[in-house]
């Protein structure tokens, strides 16, 4: 509270709005008021804003993946998709460069049945493939689902986002450079033409070798026509889509 001594033109002591008036060296002064910002950092301050700095991190480059496996539960919710990320793996993270647990982390939500992954394997260090069974079992399941792939290397930072169709039982995409050299974790699920999509599944880290001897896919060619390939700049900022454009593989 400021104290006024001979009318609003006088000087004045104490704070007026945005304003603190005081007396120095026999004249009054002015000055504006400068909020004092409650920030204890405590310790427990401190593992909480480390491990949301690692969340968001890890989450930048997935932002596509995210639109395409938490829409339907985001608008449920209210929630944007990347917030619905934070909570759902909010346990994964350990505070202060402690790690991630990769196996647990989810990139989609819903009832519709996964495809049965196979796992992934590079055999020249540049084309990776990823390999599944279609997993018709459930009446929901479709053959024209989207299967879609989202690998990451810890050690650029850096994801990339890959789809094909259930029926495909395979797709490849070139890795961008540099991660032959380290480790690359692979996640997938499906989506159907609602929207609607499957529980995530972790498919490990990226092997050396050829993959399975699996049977060539539907629809014929190498790879199947079915199969989509996406070549993609990793780099983007969180507002610009992942996802580049779509060629068919011959």
């Amino acid at each position: 509270m400021a104290i006024i001594g001979n009318g609003i033109l006088d000087g004045f002591s104490g704070r007026v709005g945005p304003v603190v008036g005081y007396w120095r060296r026999g004249r009054w002064c002015v000055r504006a008021h400068v909020p004092h910002i409650r920030d204890a950092r405590t310790e427990a301050q401190l593992v909480q804003r480390s491990r949301f700095k690692a969340m968001i991190l890890f989450a930048s480059p997935a932002t596509a993946v995210l639109r395409l496996g938490l829409h339907h539960e985001a608008d449920r919710l209210g929630l944007t998709e990347g917030n619905v990320f934070l909570r759902m793996n909010h346990s994964s993270f350990a505070p202060q460069g402690g790690g991630v647990d990769y196996a647990a982390l989810r990139f989609s939500k819903g009832g519709l049945p996964n495809v049965d992954f196979l796992g992934a394997w590079t055999d020249d260090g540049r084309t990776a493939r990823v390999f599944w069974t279609k997993n018709m079992l459930s009446a929901r399941a479709s053959n024209d689902d989207r299967v879609a792939v989202y690998a990451y290397c810890p050690a650029l930072g850096q994801g990339v986002a890959v789809e094909a169709v259930r029926h495909a039982r395979q797709l490849r995409f070139l890795m961008p450079d540099g991660w032959a050299a380290g480790e690359v974790h692979l996640w997938g699920f499906c989506v159907d033409r609602t929207g609607q999509a499957s529980p995530t599944a972790y498919l490990g880290q990226l092997q050396a070798g050829e993959g399975p001897a699996t049977a060539a896919p539907e629809g014929g060619g190498e790879d199947g026509e079915s199969n989509i390939w996406l070549e993609i700049n990793p780099v983007r900022s969180l507002e610009e889509k992942i996802f580049g454009q779509v060629e068919n593989s011959s």
